[in-house]
């Protein structure tokens, strides 16, 4: 393997047509001590990082210490593939928000799941306090799947229906947007909902409105101000429809955002260097080994583990033949 100076080389399988990297300095694939890089050529790494199973190859090869080959769930368990427990134990460690799984090196942590506006870390890097022009906003998209998507939905259309032209409705299915900036980058206040309500479970629904400099009426993850200062946003239930009215309207009337924008400010560029991908996995990296000797390992996804191992097979025909015998 080629070292690229005194770097740490982390292969890492993102299999969305997504452009992860704008999340590094000056598109760099790079933070701190490590160099990412997303190729299926690549034959050697200090370490591997599978982001979720989507589209994972039915099996691939490098030289990497089984230990530091770590794999991300991403999802909570309701919008999440369910994962037998072979597949998880391929793995050194499981970061998840997944009290379910089980694993003997887990990490029960917020997954930094990459951020959905349409601009890059340098773009977002700085302090310059934002126009904001509109008032509120809420995204939700028409999903039905879960009901985590109905209960967001059903909520969507109650607090339309008491803000009127106050609030802006967005989202796929409903208003779609090429940017979701364009839901967030002028208002003061956005409702973001996430798809289920368990410890560590934060995604982009709120990291988008506080990079955004949108302060937040959430829901969601119970534990957030362990995350991030609990200035930059107020809780709500959506189940209590008039409770979460008045919670929106006594904050508006205060005039919440304006007495918390530099609180947003400054917590956007502590995020940015705390709790997106590329600081977060770097600083779980920092507790791992890089000079573990590297061996050759081959990880398989879930539809190549389940396929019968030779030793099977034949064990099969020979059961058939004795049957076939007697």
């Amino acid at each position: 393997m080629e070292k690229i100076g005194f770097m740490k080389i982390v292969k890492l399988t993102f299999n969305y047509d997504f452009p992860i990297f704008r999340q590094t300095p000056n598109y760099s694939q790079i933070w701190g001590d490590y160099k990412f890089i997303i190729s299926n050529d690549i034959e050697e790494c200090d370490f591997w990082v599978i982001y979720t199973s989507y589209n994972l190859a039915l099996k691939e090869t490098v030289r990497c210490n089984k230990n530091n080959i770590i794999f991300i769930s991403g999802e909570a368990k309701d919008t999440s593939p369910k994962y037998s427990q072979k597949f998880l134990n391929q793995f050194g460690a499981v970061i998840t928000v997944q009290r379910e799984l089980k694993h003997k090196n887990i990490l029960f942590i917020q997954n930094a799941l990459p951020w959905f506006i349409n601009k890059s870390f340098d773009e977002l890097n700085n302090k310059i306090e934002p126009k904001k022009t509109k008032l509120l906003s809420i995204i939700s998209s028409d999903k039905t799947i879960t009901e985590g998507h109905r209960k967001r939905l059903k909520f969507t259309k109650k607090i339309k229906s008491y803000f009127g032209d106050k609030i802006d409705v967005y989202g796929r299915g409903i208003n779609d947007f090429e940017d979701k900036s364009t839901a967030l980058s002028e208002y003061k206040y956005s409702i973001a909902i996430e798809n289920t309500s368990c410890d560590d479970y934060v995604t982009e629904k709120f990291f988008d409105c506080l990079y955004s400099n949108t302060f937040v009426f959430y829901y969601g993850c119970p534990n957030l101000s362990s995350y991030v200062d609990d200035r930059t946003f107020v809780k709500i239930d959506i189940d209590n429809i008039d409770e979460t009215i008045k919670v929106i309207e006594q904050s508006i009337f205060k005039n919440l955002y304006e007495d918390r924008k530099k609180i947003l400010i400054e917590e956007k560029i502590k995020s940015l260097h705390r709790d997106q991908f590329f600081p977060f996995i770097s600083n779980i990296l920092n507790s791992f080994d890089a000079n573990l000797k590297k061996e050759k390992f081959t990880l398989k996804n879930e539809l190549e583990l389940s396929k019968p191992s030779k030793y099977h097979v034949i064990q099969k025909k020979i059961k058939n033949l004795i049957k076939k015998c007697i």
